[in-house]
């Protein structure tokens, strides 16, 4: 796990990210991952959303884009941004919630702040902020 401290326009923000070997142990992992986060930075999390977002995520990157992938976590200001890295360089699509498996991208959008996908060399980031208490 990396943590680090970096200052931008007077507001401090602190980072912290691991790597996931992929399969069923991701997800576990993430979740612990998560919840360290929070409380090393005093977060509240009161209904569990960055809990909920971030193992949407990570089961969406491990599903889809194979292999390990990685968590990123970003406090920012009243909330936290959370980076799921995979190899996949396709963006997710949302499906229909009656199609199995399609509840996660709606899921995303109703309970994050906003959310988005960066393109990159070998893979894509799919992130997203929600604010915490």
């Amino acid at each position: 796990m990396k943590a680090g401290r970096r200052g931008g326009g007077g507001m401090p923000v602190t980072a912290a990210s691991i790597r996931l070997p992929g399969g069923r142990a991701s997800n576990v992992l993430a979740r612990q991952f998560v919840s360290t986060q929070l409380g090393a930075w005093k977060l509240r999390d009161p209904a569990g959303d960055a809990l909920i977002l971030a193992c949407e995520l990570v089961s969406n990157a491990v599903l889809h884009g194979g292999g390990a992938v990685a968590i990123r976590l970003a406090r920012t200001g009243d909330g936290l941004r959370i980076e799921v890295t995979d190899r996949s360089p396709q963006p997710p699509s949302p499906r229909p919630a009656d199609v199995d498996g399609g509840l996660g991208l709606g899921l995303v959008d109703d309970l994050s702040a906003r959310w988005g996908v960066v393109p990159g060399r070998t893979g894509k980031v799919v992130w997203l902020e929600c604010r915490l208490s």
